[in-house]
């Protein structure tokens, strides 16, 4: 398929779109699966398994799925570190959302928050969208390597989000899962550039390996994401994921698809601030959520 990167990103938004309300249906469902939210307690496999008797959470997992199909088909007009970053967008839906169901005004420090977030992402796809290239010549040690650089780093901060901090779980959770979920959109743009460089690409084990590693990191990916709307507010986890996903994604990228090989060293280290700084302001949501500081009062009193 030809590239089309305006295209790409219109498609990316209407998915961030769907992702932030599959965020909020399915959040909806956990919630009715946890006895005490503010205990921010991970669920058990035998609560995991009863959502799926949930006709709400199957909702929400349709909307994840057309958030996903739309994802894959900018994927094959566009670079990933171009399209990973867009789906940001599904952060300040997300937080509209939660005000309109909730019926309330979204707190200063929170917007503040949200504005730093969006800015410093926006002005990390930006750079990466000006700079990205169409990646070459994959080997496929790199995408074995780089696939397990990042299950390595789901496994530690799922470790975390069970016996962390317990204001920092749900963080925690959902960044364990949006590294699943930047690799997935990195294994699929590997997945279709590898194919169109193999003729034989069907019957290599390379391609069914992707296919096993996609297949597995989407289960765990959603069982991870599960966790941290059972610990913490939908708007966490899509921030959480609208930010982390698009680093692993773009790193992914660069590192092993070939994406960053016109990089600058300026433009590198504004990537790394950028970055740091929409971390940053996700994780001030954790201490600025209105649940939080609810939370936070009784402990006080």
């Amino acid at each position: 398929m030809p590239q089309n990167i305006p295209l790409a990103i219109a498609l990316v938004v209407v998915g961030s779109f769907c992702f932030a309300a599959s965020a909020s249906v399915q959040h909806n469902a956990v919630g009715r699966q946890v006895e005490d939210a503010s205990e921010r307690k991970s669920m058990s496999v035998r609560r995991l398994l009863h959502l799926l008797r949930s006709r709400r959470w199957w909702a929400g997992l349709a909307l994840l799925g057309a958030s996903a199909a739309l994802q894959v088909t900018a994927l094959l007009m566009a670079p990933v570190s171009v399209v990973q970053p867009v789906g940001l967008l599904a952060f300040p839906w997300s937080v509209i959302l939660a005000a309109r169901i909730h019926r309330t005004r979204v707190p200063g420090r929170m917007r503040l928050s949200l504005v730093v977030t969006v800015a410093a992402t926006l002005g990390f796809t930006i750079l990466t969208g000006v700079h990205a290239t169409t990646g070459k010549g994959l080997q496929a040690y790199q995408i074995v390597i780089g696939a397990l650089v990042v299950y390595a780093f789901a496994i530690a901060f799922s470790s975390m989000g069970r016996g962390g901090p317990k204001d920092l779980r749900c963080l925690f959770w959902a960044s364990a899962g949006a590294l699943f979920y930047g690799l997935e959109a990195a294994l699929v743009k590997a997945m279709i550039e590898y194919a169109q460089e193999q003729q034989s690409w069907l019957t290599d084990p390379l391609i069914w390996g992707i296919v096993g590693a996609l297949i597995l990191g989407s289960v765990m990916a959603g069982a991870l994401i599960q966790q941290g709307y059972a610990t913490g507010p939908a708007e966490i986890v899509v921030g959480s994921m609208t930010v982390t996903s698009p680093v692993v994604a773009v790193l992914y990228g660069f590192l092993v698809l070939g994406e960053g090989k016109h990089l600058t060293l300026p433009v590198v280290a504004g990537m790394l601030v950028l970055g740091l700084v929409a971390i940053g302001g996700v994780a001030s949501l954790t201490r600025y959520h209105p649940s939080y500081e609810a939370d936070q009062a009784r402990m006080d009193s």
